[in-house]
This record gives C-alpha cells, structure tokens and sequence, in this order.
C-alpha cells in the first residue's frame, strides 16, 4: 500500500522490480526490528517483568506550532506529538502528558518483544476542545477515546474533557482529580507491533495486553503492574471507582478456548463485556501464572507472531504440548486460588 497526498494506493507486489521485491522481503523480515527500517531498535525480551514504572513528572514540553488562524496547535512531550484545535499552557500539556509518556515506558518494560514503543519519530495524539469536533473526526460518541489504525500505523482521538482538561475563563486548566487510565488502552493499541494482531492474536491478546496495562493502577506518571485488584474488579465487577466495569461475577460462563482464540474479530466484540473481560484474565494467566511464571510460553508464541505463524502451528508455543482441555483447566485452576471461576464450554 503506497500512500501519495493522503491517499491509498494497492499495488501488487508481484508488479514490483526484482529489487524492489527483495527490498520488501527484507524489510518484512526486518531482524525483528522497527518497521522503519532502524536496526538500532531491538526488541526487549530478556528484561525483568517490571512492578512499579514511573517517568519524570517534570518532563519538557515543546512548543511546535501555534497557528491561531489554522486553528492548529502542535505541543510535544518525549515521545508524543499532541495536535489540539486550541491553545493550551504547556503546564496543562505537561500534566496530560504523563499518562501517555507512562504507558509508553510500560509497553519498553515488558519483555514482549515490541519495538514500536522505542521509535525515533514520536506518536501522534489528537485533541478536541469539544466532543462534537471529536465524534466529528470519526471518535466514537461515549468514548473516551480511540485508536484508529491503518495498516498497523494510526493516531489516537481524544476529546479534550477526557484528559481532565477544562475550560476556566480564556484559559485551560486541568482538573487533578480526573485520571483516565482507560485511555492507555487505546494507547497501548498505538503501541502493539502489527505483526501481534494477525488472526490468532488479535483480540484475546491485543485487547487483553491493553486491559492489562490500563488496569494496572495508574496514578500521576506512574503505573503498579503489581496492582491485581484493579484488573480483578474490573473484570468481575464495576471497577474499583464503581464505573465502567465488565461486572461479569466471580464465576464466568467461558466459550470454548481454541474457538475463542481462533474467532474473527467481529465475532470478538460481539459479546464485548466478556471477550474483554476473559482476555484480560487469560493474558494476566499468561504473563504470571503459566509454568514457571516467566511467561516463557506466551513470549514464544509472539515469537511465532513475528515469523508469521499461522494457526493451528501458531498455537502450539502455548499449549506447550498440553491439549486445549488442559490449557482450560490450567487457566480454571490458576483462577480458582485467585478467587474467579472459569468454566469453559
């Protein structure tokens, strides 16, 4: 796909030069690393899972862009680009900013073997003064906000009011009691290398690393990953805060396991509470209960993700020789002395 002023192009690959044919076999293969090319990237698979991860609550913010004609201004945290249709302090810009810098530096921390959280050219978030502005550029109308993908790249939406931010006089202001820790999902969707959202892993996975993230008790740049009540409440009941949980109970009625890992992505949000729900236990299974606890068998199966395993062979880095009835009983079992019941179907 060539994109030319904005535009999408197909063009088959099979129509290419001989040279240019390897040039994109090569880049596929990439060593595993940065999309664009940049070999110094490479992927963490060998660090220590992290408890507590924090970043400098006293970050610089730049200045890029104050257009008041264009009504277009640009401000720019480490990593994030925020590109909002009103003038905001870079001490409000600051405060924002901190929970998209603390999921980036969560998504370098696990050992998942991601490289897009290290890219040079920062990430690319839109702001909204108003909710209407928001919906208008394709937000979802009772979301927070929204990651919308093309082809494995994409930006964030957000409306402004989801960042605490506020309108006091002519100036904006940032209200210290709002901390919206559902958007790091969407961020974390930002994050996620594409090749983790190939049919077999998008869903269970992709949406189960991003409620796994954003329901690590996030608090003023930083994030407890050791913090399994949140995630919990979340999944069983309304959310420790009482809104927006997935109230599913401590004994959950689950699809069969092979089927729910293997169903199209449409099917997936059919039964959004409990897809989201379940992906989110079964990937905090994978991450620490599995084995010897050092998610050795999921850390292998997006090894397979990067060389471009299919299923059913995609799978089998997980069930590490166990049949799909063992996996459900191992992940029932794990869940059980944690207080949840799974049955699967």
């Amino acid at each position: 796909v060539l994109q030319v002023a904005g535009k999408n192009f197909e063009v088959p690959v099979a129509s290419l030069s001989a040279e240019d044919r390897k040039f994109i076999d090569e880049w596929k293969k990439g060593d595993l690393t940065d999309p664009s090319g940049d070999a110094s990237i490479k992927p963490n698979w060998a660090g220590p899972w992290p408890a507590l991860v924090s970043v400098d609550i006293e970050q610089a913010i730049e200045v890029i862009k104050e257009d008041e004609a264009a009504n277009e201004y640009v401000y720019a945290s480490p990593h994030y680009e925020f590109i909002c249709d009103v003038k905001l302090n870079t001490s409000v810009v600051k405060r924002f900013s901190l929970l998209f810098e603390a999921t980036n530096e969560v998504c370098r921390e696990l050992p998942l073997g991601m490289v897009k959280p290290f890219r040079k050219e920062r990430h690319k978030i839109h702001l909204f003064e108003t909710r209407e502005a928001y919906v208008d550029k394709g937000g979802p109308p009772e979301s927070a906000g929204v990651y919308i993908s093309r082809g494995g790249e994409g930006d964030i939406l957000v409306p402004l009011t989801s960042l605490g931010v506020k309108k006091v006089g002519s100036n904006y202001s940032v209200d210290y009691d709002k901390e919206n820790t559902t958007l790091s999902h969407e961020i974390t969707h930002q994050l996620t290398d594409y090749e983790y959202y190939a049919p077999g892993s998008r869903g269970w996975f992709t949406e189960g690393l991003a409620e796994y993230i954003a329901n690590s008790g996030y608090r003023s740049g930083k994030f407890d990953i050791d913090d399994l009540g949140k995630l919990k409440a979340r999944v069983t009941a309304y959310g420790e805060d009482g809104n927006g949980g997935r109230a599913l109970g401590e004994d959950i009625i689950a699809p069969d396991l092979q089927q729910f890992f293997t169903q199209e992505y449409d099917s997936f949000l059919a039964n959004a509470q409990l897809s989201y729900g379940l992906s989110s236990l079964i990937v905090y299974y994978f991450f620490h209960m599995d084995g010897e606890k050092d998610a050795a068998n999921l850390k292998a199966f997006l090894k397979a993700l990067k060389e471009e395993a299919a299923p059913p062979q995609l799978f089998e880095p997980l069930l590490a020789g166990r049949t799909w009835d063992e996996m459900e009983a191992a992940i029932t079992q794990g869940w059980r002395s944690r207080g949840v019941r799974i049955t699967f179907n």
